[in-house]
């Protein structure tokens, strides 16, 4: 009798277990919806309150980790996005879609190796392969390795010839090869695809920029602004084309609004500073080439404004530092002033 009892005892214990499974499984899922739900009603805080609530039941659950991570990543908590997706895929590494998401986030932190990392792993069993190449060619850009960014662009589109995306980053990435006639017809093929990208108009002004074409590069951007008014870089642009065109007040108002929409554009604090220099405020331009170094000490002519205003401040040694970044960078304004001054 006493191991009849201890047989039943047994059985209950493993049928109890079993339907507390089943509960768990189905309250997961439950919270896993429920966090869907909310996410797609842009309830952001709710979604993320519903995936840890499904990951309390289940420390394991891949899906939950992933949707968390995607949360995380809308949201901008890039760091925590990396996380969510580094314990989705540790708990199903063949959870492709996790890897991808991670290389996302990874981009948006500027660690494009790994981001590349990600895709490598990934590559041959995704289901897009123009997604991948696409996304390797804004690693490579990110990199500053344009030579790889050109070629896989080039194999995206030759995957699908559909995707404007595409054309304007291959467009963008031959602009950085100073390939100024291919990158035009680029983007002039993706405004025969869409007439309302104010993506390509920028990038058509941006061109007309440097090639000094002001006039046609102001039409461009007030084209452009004129479907998107509140695009902080094409008002930037256009700011710096007013500077061209000594159009101070112009200039000034726009580069301001562009810095008030978007406070991290290093270019803008570039172009405020070069407004200053301008108008001989010295020390305000300065101050401004300073902040747009420190947040990126790579885009063109910067470090050959800062060192024109230091000559005007008398500052000839640091000067000279900063007009020698510029030479090594390849600026023609910056070798002459080089060689006037520092030799």
């Amino acid at each position: 009798m006493g191991i009849m009892n201890l047989r039943i005892f047994l059985v209950g214990i493993m049928l109890f277990t079993g339907c507390g499974e089943a509960r768990i499984n189905q309250k997961k899922k439950h919270f896993l919806h429920k966090g869907n739900l909310s996410y797609n009603e842009k309830l952001y805080p709710e979604a993320i309150r519903y995936y840890l609530e499904a990951i309390q039941l289940d420390s394991t659950f891949a899906q939950a980790y992933n949707n968390l991570g995607i949360v995380y990543y809308k949201t901008g908590k890039y760091n925590l996005a990396i996380d969510a997706y580094a314990n989705c895929i540790n708990y199903d590494p063949e959870f492709l879609d996790a890897y991808f998401n991670r290389n996302n986030a990874y981009f948006e932190t500027g660690n494009y190796q790994q981001a590349l990392n990600d895709l490598n792993i990934i590559k041959d069993r995704y289901a897009s392969s123009a997604t991948i190449c696409f996304s390797k060619g804004l690693s490579f850009f990110g990199k500053k390795n344009y030579d790889s960014a050109e070629y896989v662009f080039q194999e995206a589109l030759s995957l699908d010839s559909s995707n404007i995306e595409v054309y304007l980053n291959l467009a963008t990435t031959k602009f950085y090869k100073k390939k100024y006639d291919e990158s035009r017809n680029l983007v002039e093929t993706a405004l025969q695809m869409d007439q309302r990208s104010p993506d390509a108009y920028n990038l058509l002004g941006i061109i007309s920029t440097e090639l000094k074409e002001y006039d046609q590069a102001l039409n461009y951007f007030n084209r452009g602004l004129s479907l998107e008014s509140n695009n902080a870089f094409m008002l930037n642009n256009r700011g710096f084309v007013f500077l061209k065109l000594d159009e101070m007040e112009k200039a000034r108002n726009d580069i301001n609004e562009s810095i008030v929409i978007n406070p991290d554009n290093p270019w803008a604090y570039r172009n405020k500073g070069i407004y200053y220099y301008i108008s001989g405020d010295f020390e305000n331009a300065k101050r401004l080439l300073n902040q747009s170094i420190q947040m990126d000490g790579s885009i063109s002519l910067v470090h050959y404004y800062l060192g024109s205003v230091l000559i005007e401040t008398n500052e000839i040694v640091l000067a000279c530092k900063e007009l020698n970044k510029s030479v090594e960078m390849g600026e023609e304004l910056g070798v002459k002033a080089y060689q006037q001054y520092c030799r």
